[in-house]
């Protein structure tokens, strides 16, 4: 996976351009499914993802025609399905996982501008201008007309350049003496530093692997038609052709991987440099299961060590009377979240949590005294003493008085005293009913 040193800044100053560009790109308004990077399996992938190493580099424009794929109807809808993922996942601002997203659209159908332009912004959000700018090169040989892709082309451009320009008051021996990178000072390697302590701290970040996790392990020098892909087993260990035993490998983020294979190559006088890179390729440990009131319930994988549940919502779908969560964690405790609320659903999902998606439940008001018909009404948020009223008939000919009572929580009730006319006439606020509420309209 490819890091910018200055991913944290990237990824909130270019959040706001990715969600109005890519949705200015279509109006399309019909909820797609994301689906897991393993084909075998049912259950399905949320949230962001490190991709595996990829060639692909080269200019578009410098690429000589190809002739156009013929692209059937399914291959066309899969691309779709994929490209209204990526816009999710981008308004999340989970912008590895959209890139995925948008990755898997344009393979399905070479032709669909929309998704390069996608793909091009996603690429920005995560520093990588260089495939940014040949994602946009292509959006724009599909669609001239895409007027946005010309301004984020160009911003792509200037980003690249600035990263190509060396600062003139770097020492290359200065890093080099303190084990930096040539290009950074010190100063910037204690921010990095404080990156990624931050990262390493933020579970929605990182992905610890477990049993049944495969992973692309490339070694270079390694050459031949040997398989890269490698399974975590049960007990949690990495079995490789070039080690001498299974390395336990549970619990540790890929970057910590690749430093324990590094160290058992040296061991083994294989190189001082000979880890190329180590990326998941299937999450399948991180499982959380969603059922009730959704489209499309069952489990779903997640690529984090934790999820805000809207993430899981969105993938999940869920249905218009909809209205509340209920979260078990493993440890049995129960968390509920009212779906209205945008601040309580972001509360972060862990594996082995158990979703249950409910209805609303049903609460009841009681109207008495004066009124046609008496009794316990239904309620409905948002409802007012006046519309109470006429739900249950509307007052005699007498009734002006309306005593409102209330419980306190405690078992004690309060009480106050309206007049129907000072409301009608605008002179006081027409009060909001909450459930349990008991009016009584007196003559």
């Amino acid at each position: 996976m490819i890091k910018s040193p200055h991913a944290a800044l990237i990824f909130l100053s270019l959040s706001l351009t990715f969600t109005t560009g890519v949705s200015a790109q279509s109006n399309a308004s019909q909820s797609g499914t994301l689906s897991s990077s393993n084909a075998t399996q049912n259950a399905k992938a949320v949230g962001p993802t490190a991709t595996a190493p990829s060639s692909e580099d080269s200019d578009v424009n410098n690429t000589p025609d190809k002739p156009k794929k013929q692209i059937d109807s399914v291959a066309r809808e899969n691309a779709r399905r994929q490209y209204k993922a990526g816009l999710k996942y981008g308004r999340a601002n989970l912008f590895r996982q959209a890139l995925q997203s948008f990755q898997q659209a344009v393979e399905n159908d070479p032709e669909f501008a929309d998704a390069y332009y996608g793909l091009g912004l996603a690429h920005s959000d995560l520093g990588e201008y260089s495939e940014a700018v040949t994602a946009f090169k292509r959006a724009l040989k599909l669609n001239p007309q895409m007027v946005d892709a010309y301004t984020a082309l160009g911003q792509a451009y200037s980003k690249l350049n600035e990263k190509k320009e060396p600062a003139p008051t770097k020492s290359k021996a200065t890093g080099e003496r303190l084990g930096l990178p040539a290009d950074s000072t010190p100063d910037e390697a204690k921010k990095d530093g404080e990156e990624n302590t931050a990262d390493a701290d933020d579970p929605t970040r990182i992905y610890r692997v477990g049993a049944g996790d495969v992973l692309d392990i490339r070694i270079r020098g390694v050459s031949g038609n040997a398989s890269t892909l490698f399974t975590i087993s049960e007990d949690g260990s990495l079995s490789h052709p070039l080690f001498g035993h299974a390395l336990s490998v549970v619990g540790l983020t890929t970057d910590q991987i690749g430093e324990k294979v590094s160290t058992e190559l040296k061991q083994r006088s294989m190189g001082d440099d000979g880890i190329t890179q180590v990326a998941v390729r299937e999450y399948n440990s991180h499982v959380v299961l969603i059922s009730g009131l959704v489209k499309e319930p069952g489990t779903k994988i997640l690529r984090r060590e934790a999820i805000p549940l809207y993430v899981v919502l969105a993938d999940a779908q869920p249905l218009p009377e909809a209205a509340l969560a209920t979260v078990v964690s493993r440890g049995g405790k129960s968390r509920n979240v009212d779906l209205a609320e945008a601040e309580q659903t972001s509360l972060l999902v862990k594996p082995g949590d158990v979703i249950t998606i409910q209805p609303a439940p049903k609460q009841f008001f009681y109207v008495g005294g004066d009124v046609k018909s008496p009794g316990e009404l239904p309620f409905r948020p948002g409802l007012t003493l006046t519309q109470a009223i006429i739900s249950a008939g509307g007052i005699k000919l007498k009734g002006d008085k309306v005593q409102l009572t209330r419980g306190r929580g405690n078992g004690l009730l309060t009480m106050q005293e309206f007049k129907l006319k000072d409301i009608n006439k605008g002179k006081i606020p027409d009060p909001l009913v909450e459930p349990g509420d008991r009016i009584t309209v007196l003559p």
